[in-house]
């Protein structure tokens, strides 16, 4: 019984992490910065009035937005949005 008790002891202690935060240890040292500008942004993000789109992307596109907003912690509208602007203002010149 002990045993048992031993390793139920031990997964109560392992700290738990989301994909990001595991990301964010293994990719770069400078996460405080980064983090403190997501949090800028979010704020200045929740004054922009936004719609609820749907559409179909595929499959590849859409892993790679994902694997981007875990890398970048970066919700996906905003990726999304960015690259918009970008669009818009190339096609405009």
């Amino acid at each position: 019984m002990s045993k048992v008790n031993d390793i139920k002891n031990k997964k109560r202690q392992q700290k738990i992490i989301s994909p990001t935060q595991a990301l964010a240890e293994a990719v770069g040292e400078n996460n405080d910065s980064s983090l403190e500008e997501t949090k800028k942004t979010r704020k200045e993000e929740a004054k922009i009035e936004r719609k609820r789109v749907s559409f179909d992307i595929r499959t590849d596109l859409h892993k790679e937005l994902k694997m981007q907003s875990l890398v970048q912690e970066k919700n996906i509208y905003l990726i999304i949005e960015e690259a918009l602007d970008r669009y818009f203002e190339d096609v405009k010149k």
